[in-house]
Order: structure tokens, then C-alpha cells, then sequence
């Protein structure tokens, strides 16, 4: 039984991932916050998939101790792990720091992300085939590198700042997956659509407007989650990596920013703000 790991799981494109994954015989595991959300969750899935093999560990992207201890304690549960779908992400009305000192967008849709996954990657080469999914989103078009704004110190904009931290995703996602060459460990991102979801219901203003009225026209969670199930379970992907997809197929992602000495100065960042380098 392949085992898959996801954050983000208690709601929108994530729960529908797990569904979906539960449904075609995964063993599904979710990174969650919250005790008695990721207990509703966990009967919702078992109920809707038919799969008992459900499990959750409680840990917040907020804080770089909670994601250790997280790595940690599905060390101790499980001898592989097959995928590993970092799926979490956030658009906040204002600029927020954590206790490990981080703007909250910076932190939660990227930096967590980035060590999380460093600190699995000994439990993926145990798997036959094992894949890691960044989901980032078609926001990055709009996204810009900074080395000196990574964290909006200069400026801050709900919208920008998080469309800036999409554009990281995809960064990492090239820069992980030149640097794993040649350890079988695939690496891609995606965008899902535009899902109708709530990550963004704290926005106000003009975007909290505009999320409230075509609200109702956007896809829905299980449509949004096709291409994060796709990379996951699909054979026709399964040695195809660095790639960023839309609609379950790859395309090049279209920005500027997108280049080598990018990507290096973003890895060697986040390894020194995650620790990594110590």
C-alpha cells in the first residue's frame, strides 16, 4: 500500500485529494492544526473513500519546531513514504509575523513547505516511486522575486505578497528537483484552477469582494484537486520531473523571475532561515 502525506488537508482542494486518494487505496496521512477539525475530517474521508487507512498528525506551519516534530513523529508511524503533497497555502488581509520571526504567507505556503520536505526526503528514497507535488497556483504569472522583499519588509499586499510566495513554489520545485537528479525522487508543481474554496476568507476590500461575488462560479474542490491526484497516482508521470502543470498538463510557466540564480538564492535563503545549513 503506498502511503501519501498532505498539508492542508482539512478543507477544500486538500480534502478533496485525500477523498480521492483514500478512494483509489492509499494509505492517507494529513498534516493538521486542529484536533477536532482533523477528527471530522478523518470519519468524513473513511465515510466518503470506503478506506480505513486514515490517519492525521497535529502540527502547525506557523511554527518550524511543530514541523519537525511532525517529520519526526511519521518516522516513528511509517518505513516509507510514497508522496508528499505540499498543498497548504494561505492569502491574509495584512502582515503578520510568527514567533520564528516569519511573515505568516512567507512562512506557511513556502518555508514549512521547503523543510518538510528536507527533513522526509531519507523516507521517500524507501519508496519504488516516490513523488513530491508542490501546489502552487497560476498567481505566480503575477509573482515577483525580491531578494530584498522575500518577506514583504518593504511592501505588502494581500494579493501580491501571496501571488510572490506561488512564484517560490515553483522555484523550489525546479531548484529540488535539479539538486535530487538521478535519486529517482520526482519533483512538480501545478496550478489547481481557480477553486471554489475558503483560503481567502479573511480578505476585505476590493479582493474580499471580488472573491464573495464569483465565489459561486468557481470550480469546485474535487475539480480543482484532479491535477494534485493526477501527479500522485498517475503511471503516464511517474518518471517525469521539474515540471509545473495546469489541467493535468505540463506547460512552461510564463514569469521572468523564473531563472537559475533565483532559484539558488531562494535555496540557500530558506536553507539558512529553516536551519537546514547549521
Amino acid at each position: 500500500m503506498k502511503t501519501v502525506l498532505i498539508t492542508g488537508a482539512n478543507s477544500g482542494i486538500g480534502k478533496a485529494t485525500a477523498i480521492e486518494l483514500a478512494a483509489k487505496g492509499y494509505q492517507v496521512v494529513l498534516i493538521a492544526r486542529n484536533l477536532q477539525k482533523a477528527e471530522a475530517v478523518k470519519n468524513e474521508i473513511i465515510s466518503s473513500s470506503g478506506n480505513n487507512n486514515f490517519d492525521f498528525i497535529i502540527g502547525d506551519l506557523l511554527s518550524l519546531a511543530e514541523v519537525r516534530k511532525s517529520a519526526e513523529m511519521f518516522k516513528e508511524k511509517y518505513q516509507k513514504l510514497d508522496v508528499l503533497i505540499n498543498n497548504a497555502g494561505v492569502c491574509l488581509p495584512d502582515r503578520r509575523i510568527s514567533q520564528d520571526g516569519f511573515e505568516h504567507m512567507f512562512q506557511i505556503n513556502h518555508l514549512s513547505h521547503f523543510l518538510l520536505t528536507h527533513l522526509l526526503l531519507d523516507m521517500l528514497k524507501k519508496s519504488g516511486e516516490p513523488r513530491i507535488i508542490n501546489v502552487s497556483s497560476a498567481g505566480y504569472k503575477s509573482g515577483k522575486f525580491d531578494p530584498e522583499n522575500l518577506q514583504s519588509e518593504k511592501k505588502f499586499g494581500s494579493f501580491s505578497t501571496y501571488c510572490d510566495t506561488k512564484l517560490l513554489n515553483i522555484l523550489f520545485t525546479f531548484e529540488l528537483a535539479r539538486k535530487l537528479n538521478g535519486n529517482r525522487i520526482t519533483v512538480n508543481a501545478l496550478h489547481p484552477g481557480v477553486v471554489r474554496t475558503n483560503f481567502a476568507g479573511e480578505l476585505k476590500g476590493v479582493f474580499g469582494l471580488m472573491n464573495k461575488i464569483f465565489k459561486p462560479f468557481l470550480i469546485s474542490p474535487k475539480r480543482g484537486a484532479e491535477t494534485s491526484v493526477y501527479l500522485a497516482s498517475s503511471e503516464e508521470v511517474k518518471n517525469v520531473t521539474g515540471k509545473y502543470f495546469e489541467k493535468c498538463k505540463a506547460v512552461v510557466p510564463k514569469n521572468d523571475f523564473i531563472d537559475s540564480a533565483n532559484q539558488m538564492f531562494l535555496w540557500e535563503k530558506s536553507m539558512q532561515y529553516s536551519g537546514l545549513n547549521v
